[in-house]
């Protein structure tokens, strides 16, 4: 549990902090607050992290995007060449 770590580095203005938003976050932030999902824009997400004191605020969908391809490249390799792939695929 590192929230207090983080909190106190978002109040230094010593400190630069920076945060990754990944896609599933990006997704589902706004359910606990009660936001429907137009609502819950990775916009007002990455404001709110700005107010809170972070320096630079990265959305992570495109490189999660680039693992996707790459993991279902992997899998139809694997799927068309099954006697050379004995183990299952793990991600």
């Amino acid at each position: 549990e590192d929230s207090e770590r983080a909190f106190d580095a978002l109040n230094d203005p010593d400190t630069i902090t920076i945060v990754q938003i990944a896609p599933a976050v990006r997704a589902a932030w706004g359910e606990s607050l009660g936001l429907s999902r137009a609502e819950a824009t990775i916009e007002k997400l990455g404001d709110a992290f700005r107010r809170m004191g972070a320096d630079y605020v990265f959305d992570t969908d495109f490189a999660a995007d680039l693992t996707i391809m790459e993991e279902a490249s992997e899998f139809l390799s694997r799927l068309q060449h099954t006697d050379e792939h004995k183990l299952p695929m793990f991600t």
